[in-house]
Order: structure tokens, then C-alpha cells, then sequence
């Protein structure tokens, strides 16, 4: 079956850099491997380019071992107290952080994967 596909609205991809974001929501599920993460749906605001406001990026954290450290962060960004124990992941929803969107590197092979990748969750920044 011949598809004719109509990309006018499928926006570029965010580029590397600085972002504000906001929650919009945070998934539990399920590793190929075994073991749960939450895939948070975050957007961006306040942006001086406006196409750069109401962009969607997707941050992945672990709720297990060595990789659980990304939502300790971004949970104290978000509420600035620190995670010590169960949460509802609704918590997070509609808190604001400032994100640092960088290439993605396949950590095997070191080169770019071709997406873009979260590297830093912090507070929203006063400036």
C-alpha cells in the first residue's frame, strides 16, 4: 500500500542547550531487563524563540539501582526536599526545573545516537 505521509506539522527537534520545563506527567513502567522507571513527559516555557516554548521532552528515571540517583535529583529540584521513600508521581506534575538538553552518546560505542539526551535536572534558575 503506496503511504503518502503529511509532515507540515512535525516540529524540529529541541536542540542542545538550557530549557525550562515544566511536568507534564510521569509514567511508570516497566525495563526490557527488569525493574521499573518513570518516563516523565516534561514541555518547555519562557523561551525568548517561541517556537522553543511548548516543546515536549522525555526524561527517563530509574527507581533502582545505581541509575536511581536522577530521581533523587529531580524529585529535590522539583519540590526541594529531598526523596526518602514512596511518592505518587503526581506529586511532580506541574513543577517547574530547568533541564540541560545535550546530543545523546551511546555510552558502548561513545558515539552520537542521533536524539537528544537530558544531562542536568536543577531548580529553575532566577536569571
Amino acid at each position: 500500500m503506496l503511504v503518502t505521509p503529511d509532515f507540515s506539522e512535525v516540529a524540529e527537534e529541541i536542540t542542545p542547550g538550557t530549557y525550562k520545563v515544566r511536568v507534564k506527567k510521569g509514567e511508570v513502567k516497566e525495563w526490557p531487563s527488569g525493574g521499573q522507571y518513570i518516563n516523565w513527559e516534561l514541555e518547555t516555557y519562557g523561551e525568548k524563540e517561541p517556537k522553543n516554548n511548548g516543546r515536549r521532552v522525555f526524561y527517563k528515571t530509574s527507581t533502582t539501582g545505581k541509575g536511581a540517583f536522577m530521581l533523587q535529583r529531580m524529585y529535590k529540584a522539583a519540590v526541594g526536599q529531598p526523596l526518602t521513600g514512596p511518592f505518587d508521581t503526581e506529586i511532580l506534575v506541574g513543577k517547574n526545573l530547568e533541564v540541560e538538553v545535550v546530543d545523546g552518546i551511546n555510552y558502548k560505542t561513545q558515539e552520537k545516537t542521533g536524539y537528544t539526551d537530558i544531562k542536568q535536572v536543577r531548580p529553575v534558575s532566577s536569571n
